[in-house]
């Protein structure tokens, strides 16, 4: 029995888990749903999050905006064991996972 998972929950589960890690303040709403806009069709969209499964591929792309005064490869470091955990517990096992990580200092 074969379970699908559609990319737009993918995109909202990502979401959430992005949220609850250390160091990140906060996720880009506007720019990125502007530019998931363009892509209609192709990606899912959720806060922070593009998703896209191609050929057995999972293609995440992830936008977050960290605390300045927190060394940012400690938070990218969190950030891809918490990603790495998510796709383990969603059963993601016949994909390849690509994952691409965008990270903007806040300004203080």
């Amino acid at each position: 029995m074969k379970i699908r998972i559609k990319a737009k929950a993918i995109a909202q589960y990502l979401s959430k888990v992005i949220k609850s890690c250390y160091g990140i303040t906060s996720v880009p709403k506007s720019s990125l749903k502007d530019y998931a806009s363009g892509l209609v069709g192709l990606y899912a969209y959720d806060e922070g999050v593009l998703v896209r499964i191609k050929d057995n591929v999972v293609y995440a792309t992830v936008h977050v905006v960290v605390d300045p005064l927190s060394p940012v490869a400690a938070i990218v470091k969190n950030l891809r064991e918490s990603l790495d955990y998510a796709f383990k517990k969603l059963l993601i096992k016949d994909y390849e996972v690509d994952v691409k990580i965008h990270v903007a200092k806040e300004r203080a």
